[in-house]
């Protein structure tokens, strides 16, 4: 008898067996990378350290809308009723003075005028891409435009949430990333803030870049970005004059993870968090600390 004969259905039948233990063994780990789990972190709020005037600010206001006022001659331009831009004015905040909370407990030293109250996940992946998307996002799902709720991963990839709430979920393992049937039907708040996790984990400026595109100055409206390759802001507010004279109010976040909050600029000896338009007209200008030139000014997909 050949004992090459009678050993190969043995050999074949502990591969296949090694197989299925490999199969099982991989599941729950496929499993667990393609739901993430969003779990919000304790902030720490405390009195600033140091005393700050800025401009225009009414340290009663709640929201951003009462929080900060028009420079002397200026008025906010009108928005739509259940706008994006509306969304940002009502936007709750953190009482005035107090420092930046960031994602581990600490805080930091700032002049900002207006800390957004809005939650920051546990792992400090929030940062500068990822507290725009989040608004765009939140904006969209509190409005159930579910449809709207779609991103870029910084390799060019979409992750659609209404797929995601129907079990899809995107598996990603380096710069390498597909959709797979890896989860159940999820119309929870829950599985919003999961897929949202998600998102946040492999989107980024690149990524706002590619679903953007460059608009000039004069155009410039809320909802809009300011982008390069490293940092990313918001064009919050506008207000304009009698003689056409804007002026912005610029938001962010950066590392480590911070709440999304108002910067400021230089107005002669004072701050203010108005930017005028002039300013961005510029070939280049900082944005608390970050360069940008006039060619990152950018409007993400069509705009609000």
């Amino acid at each position: 008898m050949n004992k090459n004969l009678t050993t190969a259905p043995k050999r074949g039948k502990k591969l296949i067996i090694l197989l299925l233990i490999l199969i099982i063994a991989v599941i729950p780990v496929v499993y667990i990378r393609a739901n993430p789990k969003w779990t919000p972190t304790e902030i720490t709020i405390k009195p600033s350290k140091i005393d700050y005037k800025v401009q225009c600010v009414n340290s009663e206001g709640m929201t951003l809308k009462s929080r900060i006022t028009p420079p002397e001659g200026y008025s906010r331009v009108p928005v739509e009723s259940g706008s994006f831009a509306e969304y940002l004015r009502n936007y709750p905040l953190h009482p005035d003075k107090i420092m930046l909370p960031v994602f581990n407990g600490n805080v930091l030293n700032t002049d900002s005028p207006a800390i957004f109250d809005i939650s920051l996940g546990n792992e400090g992946y929030q940062q500068c891409a990822d507290s725009i998307i989040r608004l765009y996002s939140d904006y969209f799902y509190e409005n159930q435009q579910f449809d709207k709720i779609s991103f870029e991963f910084s390799n060019g990839d979409v992750c659609n949430y209404n797929r995601w709430r129907k079990g899809k979920r995107m598996l990603a393992l380096g710069d390498f990333s597909c959709e797979i049937p890896a989860g159940f039907p999820d119309d929870s708040e829950q599985g919003y803030r999961n897929y949202l996790k998600s998102v946040m984990n492999y989107a980024g400026t690149l990524s706002l870049i590619n679903e953007s595109k460059p608009i000039s100055p004069d155009e410039m409206r809320i909802g809009d970005i300011i982008c390069d390759e490293t940092h990313v802001v918001l064009i919050v507010d506008e207000a304009v004059n009698e003689k056409g004279e804007k002026v912005y109010l610029i938001g962010q976040s950066f590392i480590p993870a911070v709440c999304f909050h108002i910067v400021t600029t230089t107005n002669g000896d004072a701050a203010t968090p108005w930017f005028t338009q002039e300013q961005f007209e510029q070939e280049s200008f900082t944005i608390d600390s970050f360069g940008f030139s006039k060619n990152n000014i950018r409007r993400w997909k069509d705009g609000f």
